[in-house]
């Protein structure tokens, strides 16, 4: 009798993760790179204000936490589903962001996303910053489809989203909380031959 237990899924061989990539990377404005455990206090100048975070889906950040948070994130691999790759953004001469993609379940699946200091908020930072992580996504990685999931009110992120040429796939109903409320969420994504046709 044929057991009814899920077959595992195999893990990404080794020769299926590409090099790492060349750090940093550069773009007209802006320096990205891993993070590190001193940018912890820079991290808190977007992280732990509320404005910020509650698109984030969680609490304001303290010192502790930051550090905390840092310290596993400069540390962690990018090599297989479930692992997030945390970039700080740099900008004259300072911290002013953060980029991530995380490698989701799927073939070829990676998440994006990005955040700013309100202080440098409308210069198109946001844009550049996320493009230039697009890039290593497909170019780099490999990545078939990069997708960001928005709160709806989140009205900056969508044009972000939507410079960079996704495309809106999905409108999410009261699918979270956010400050106690249930609040709407849209997915925008994007594919690698998209993504060339864009270069």
């Amino acid at each position: 009798m044929p057991s009814s237990l899920p077959v595992p899924r195999p893990a990404v061989p080794a020769s299926a993760v590409p090099a790492a990539p060349e750090w940093p990377l550069v773009t007209e404005r802006l320096r990205l790179r891993p993070v590190a455990l001193a940018d912890a206090e820079a991290f808190l100048g977007w992280r732990s204000r509320a404005e910020v975070v509650r698109f984030m889906y969680q609490p304001p950040w303290d010192l502790p936490t930051a550090q905390a948070k840092l310290s596993t994130w400069s540390t962690a691999p990018f090599e297989e589903v479930g692992d997030v790759l945390v970039l700080a953004i740099e900008a004259d001469g300072g911290v002013v962001g953060e980029a991530m993609l995380k490698w989701a379940a799927g073939a070829r699946q990676a998440e994006l996303g990005y955040a700013l200091h309100p202080d440098v908020s409308g210069r198109g930072l946001a844009t550049e910053a996320a493009r230039a992580t697009l890039e290593l996504a497909f170019t780099t990685y490999g990545f078939h489809r990069v997708f960001a999931r928005i709160d709806e009110e989140n009205a900056a992120s969508v044009r972000v989203a939507e410079r960079l040429g996704m495309r809106p796939e999905a409108h999410l109903l009261e699918n979270d909380q956010r400050d106690g409320v249930w609040s709407n969420e849209v997915v925008y994504a994007l594919l690698d031959r998209e993504h060339t046709g864009l270069a």
